[in-house]
């Protein structure tokens, strides 16, 4: 009987040592995202009674243009800055793992510290930087170009400043990454004539996918959920105005919430979850295809 107590506690025990991470996930994130779902299928202003519609809020939001305009946007801050983040970065790490870099520990502080300074400030900044008639840019050119007025360099303006605060990031896990590798793989390559670039692309590479899968799939969540550098960066320098131009689909969800459509913005919310859904099982197959 003892014995079969014993056993009892011993297997309840890891439960009560979760039970608080468990009972917060439940309550903080399980419920709102079911109750969201819900609540998607419904008219509801924050107050009174919510009204059952079905699936309207979701006709009406493929039917919204500034929607679509919105998918767009976020696909070109996406693919747009996707190849700088991940060869600038990987070419940066490779850099301090080899011996040809000193004072690497001052190098990766200043390489990550655009990571660790806030948004708010940065968006000053880059403001200050862009800025048409009084911008360091303009001026130093001494041109009058409108970055942030102008919707043909708006988008770009924010492409610059999404790349320029993932670099020390994204080195950073490539860093990581590299420690991984044995040593004793690329030296024997070197015995057997393997010059740098050889190892690079035929050793340390195909290790890394791993990594790389991993630093692709935390970008794409990031990506599509993009809503504070563009609010910050060009409605702030626009007088808090949401350009078509730049907004993301996180503004359009925000859009809803200040407009009192808790349905349509809880439609907004789900059908971001499905293309980040798609967009990643989609990687993950053709990175395993290329394995």
């Amino acid at each position: 009987m003892r014995s079969r107590l014993s056993n009892a506690k011993d297997k309840l025990a890891p439960y009560l040592f979760i039970s608080p991470f468990l009972l917060s996930f439940i309550v903080f994130f399980v419920f709102p995202a079911v109750y969201s779902l819900v609540l998607s299928f419904f008219r509801y202003k924050g107050y009174g009674d919510a009204v059952f519609i079905g699936i309207d809020n979701y006709k009406a939001l493929f039917s919204y243009g500034l929607f679509w305009r919105s998918i767009a946007n976020t696909l070109f801050y996406y693919i747009v800055h996707l190849i700088p983040v991940f060869v600038i970065p990987f070419l940066l790490a490779v850099m301090l793992a080899s011996k040809l870099v000193y004072l690497k520990k001052f190098v990766k502080g200043t390489l990550f510290l655009p990571q660790i300074t806030s948004v708010v400030a940065t968006a000053l900044i880059f403001r200050i930087m862009f800025a048409t008639r009084s911008g360091v840019i303009n001026n130093v050119l001494g041109t009058q170009i409108p970055f942030l007025e102008d919707p043909r360099y708006m988008k770009w303006s924010i492409v610059i400043m999404l790349i320029w605060r993932a670099l020390g990031w994204f080195m950073v896990v490539f860093l990581a990454g590299l420690t991984t590798i044995d040593e004793s793989l690329k030296d024997a390559a070197a015995i057997d004539g393997a010059n740098a670039f050889q190892r690079l692309t035929r050793i340390v590479i195909p290790i890394m996918k791993p990594i790389f899968a991993f630093a692709i799939v935390m970008d794409t969540i990031t990506s599509f959920k993009l809503y504070t550098e563009p609010t910050l960066l060009v409605q702030g320098a626009q007088s808090g105005r949401i350009s078509p131009n730049t907004m993301t689909i996180i503004n359009l969800l925000t859009m809803n919430i200040n407009g009192g459509a808790f349905g349509m913005a809880s439609a907004v919310g789900w059908s971001l979850f499905i293309m980040i859904l798609m967009v990643s099982l989609f990687q993950f197959k053709l990175l395993r295809e290329n394995n």
